[in-house]
């Protein structure tokens, strides 16, 4: 008996998939280390210095050329010191935005559509807004990298919480740039908003430094971002080409309410799943402490990294 006689229960089943080592994934997330701790190839991360997870550890700056930006807005729950997500909008197009929980009637909850709006709500009032940024990562000469078997490098990281403020105010010095030479014609007042909004922040390469911010409660790490290089008309179109063919993957790996519904009916206390380490961003080392105290010790070492030209990858 065939198995495609019952092909008809499609999507009525669920699938999960395999933890994918962090040197294997397609985006590497971008972070500063809160203290000193092994990671899960036993190398000590060094507090206060930035991390490419998967690639290169203890570097003072990262390079990048931006190929995604995405706002996002997530509601997450601490209890018991376990922080779980109870609502999720990915923002897809115009507002009205939906979220993935229920209301008390069963309906799925429609975003406010503004921060203040967000506030005024009982449930919402714990929702923040954040921004996920991706793109290629660079050598310290600002050419973009790849691997032994020729891929680009891809890496990324997120605007929350304090770090919000420093990654959104970077994206509108970039908005705010005009004195550069059109991408597209003919010039009209869409392109132009479009070269604003889209295409400014892939014009250049951008440099991350590892700083501190004062909070009322202390100081803390953040991001410090420098416009590095103008990238040549010629590979400012291959970067949004890059864009393109790969917004698929960006969106399947960023997109946490793809298929699924990640609070109904949520109240306070109920358990809920926790995060995965990339729902969590910061820190992911924590997720493998104990098999770290009986792995081998590695020493710290450098991937094997090439610098390409985009005419090299096939789009």
């Amino acid at each position: 008996m065939s198995y495609e006689e019952y092909q008809d229960l499609e999507g009525t089943g669920y699938s999960t998939k395999a933890p994918v080592p962090p040197e294997q994934e397609f985006f590497h997330s971008v972070y500063i280390s809160g203290k000193n701790r092994k990671n899960h190839i036993n190398i000590v991360e060094k507090s206060g210095m930035l991390q490419v997870r998967g690639v290169e550890y203890n570097l003072e700056s990262v390079n990048m050329i931006i190929t995604h930006v995405k706002t996002i807005l997530s509601r997450e729950i601490t209890v018991n010191n376990k922080t779980s997500l109870s609502c999720f909008s990915y923002q897809s197009g115009e507002w009205p935005w939906k979220g993935t929980s229920k209301d008390e009637t069963g309906n799925i909850r429609t975003c406010g559509k503004t921060s203040a709006e967000r506030a005024a709500d009982p449930w919402c009032k714990d929702c923040r807004s954040q921004i996920i940024i991706s793109g290629m990562y660079c050598d310290d000469k600002e050419k973009p990298l790849r691997t032994a078997d020729k891929n680009p490098i891809f890496i990324f990281f997120r605007g929350k919480g304090i770090k919000y403020s420093v990654v959104s105010d970077m994206l509108s010095e970039y908005a705010k740039i005009e004195n550069t030479s059109p991408i597209f014609e003919p010039v009209t007042e869409e392109s132009k908003k479009f070269e604003r909004n889209i295409v400014n922040n892939k014009r250049f390469v951008t440099k991350i430094t590892a700083g501190t911010t004062d909070t009322k409660y202390g100081m803390h790490n953040n991001f410090v971002f420098t416009r590095g290089g103008e990238l040549p008309k010629d590979a400012v179109l291959n970067v949004l080409k890059m864009s393109k063919k790969t917004l698929d993957k960006f969106n399947e790996k960023f997109d946490w309410s793809r298929g699924k519904q990640v609070a109904s009916n949520y109240t306070e206390g109920s358990k809920k799943p926790d995060f995965t380490p990339d729902q969590k961003f910061e820190d992911p080392t924590s997720q493998t402490q104990k098999k770290e105290e009986t792995a081998p010790v590695k020493t710290e070492s450098k991937p094997t990294i090439e610098a390409f030209s985009f005419e090299d990858v096939d789009f």
